[in-house]
This record gives structure tokens, C-alpha cells and sequence, in this order.
């Protein structure tokens, strides 16, 4: 029996000039736009995330009309016993990636929304990246991972919207 896939689709926003994403747990900007462009694109699907990405930028609660998936090896059970059943219907916690990958089988799309180590894990896994590069120097704390160096052999740019201040990149995987 074949498994189904979803499409997996990589989704951050970073510093253009060196990959920052996050200080102290936060973007360290503010973009509506972007932000209402990633709610417009995640709603309604899966989303993988990693604990510290659940506890900082979520603060513990899940993307509403998403499928929430919490990589964590580290959050204790019964938090997780809690969690779960007070949002029983739309998060999961797992141990790992391919476990997170095999619970969202059932969707066209999953999203992967940080943070650091999660998105290190799967960018070569992704079918397509959707990237904001934020103009300006910013000081952080955590940064996406190298990518550049798969652009022309395993990804190529299908889509480069340009903003004030910043710009959209979507990549696709080289069949």
C-alpha cells in the first residue's frame, strides 16, 4: 500500500543579508502584510512546527483551522495529556519528523513553520519554499539555515514578488 503525500511546503521569513529569523523567541520585525499572507496561505492545512516555535511564537496554543503538529521530544506528557484534550480535534505531538510526516498523510499540504532545527530538517524534503527576505540588518538569535547553495540544482525560484522593504520568493523543488 502506498502511502499518501502531502506537498510539503517550507514557509519563513528571514533577514536578506544574514538568515536571522528570531530574537529571543520573536520576529524581530513587523510585517502585516507578511503575516496576513502567511495565514492566507496555511489556513486550512497541516502545520509542523518545533516545541520552541510552539511555546515562543505560539505560545501554546495551536494555529486556529490548522493541523498543528509539535515536533518535541522534550514537552512533558501530561502537559501533552492537557494540551491534547483541550484541543483534541487539531494537535499532535511527536517525536520526530517522520513521524510528524506520516500524521499529516491525509493532506494535500503541509506546512513546515519553524523554527531552526525543524526547518535544517526538512528543507531538502520540501517540494516548495515560500520565503519572505526582509531588507536590513537585524540582529538575532536564531537563523534560518543555509539554502543557497540547493538554488539552481535541486530548487529553482517559479515566483519573485517584490514589496517596500522586503520580498517574496517562492522556490520550487527540480523534478
Amino acid at each position: 500500500m502506498i502511502m499518501n503525500q502531502p506537498e510539503i511546503i517550507l514557509i519563513a521569513a528571514l533577514a536578506a543579508s544574514n538568515r536571522v529569523m528570531g530574537k529571543d523567541g520573536k520576529l524581530p520585525w513587523s510585517i502585516p502584510a507578511d503575516s496576513q499572507r502567511f495565514v492566507n496561505l496555511i489556513i486550512g492545512h497541516a502545520v509542523i512546527m518545533g516545541r520552541k516555535t510552539w511555546e515562543y511564537d505560539l505560545e501554546k496554543r495551536p494555529i486556529h483551522q490548522c493541523f498543528n503538529v509539535v515536533v518535541s521530544a522534550s514537552t512533558p506528557e501530561d502537559e501533552i495529556a492537557e494540551l491534547q484534550l483541550q484541543y483534541s480535534s487539531n494537535l499532535l505531538f511527536v517525536t520526530s519528523i517522520s513521524e510528524a510526516l506520516q500524521k499529516v498523510s491525509h493532506h494535500p499540504q503541509a506546512f513546515i513553520v519553524g523554527g531552526a532545527s525543524i526547518y535544517s530538517q526538512t528543507l531538502t524534503l520540501a517540494h516548495t519554499w515560500e520565503l519572505t527576505l526582509v531588507d536590513g540588518d537585524f540582529e538575532g538569535d536564531t537563523f534560518f539555515p543555509e539554502y543557497e547553495f540547493l538554488i539552481g540544482n535541486q530548487f529553482e525560484m517559479v515566483n519573485l514578488e517584490p514589496q517596500p522593504g522586503f520580498r517574496y520568493e517562492t522556490y520550487k523543488r527540480i523534478l
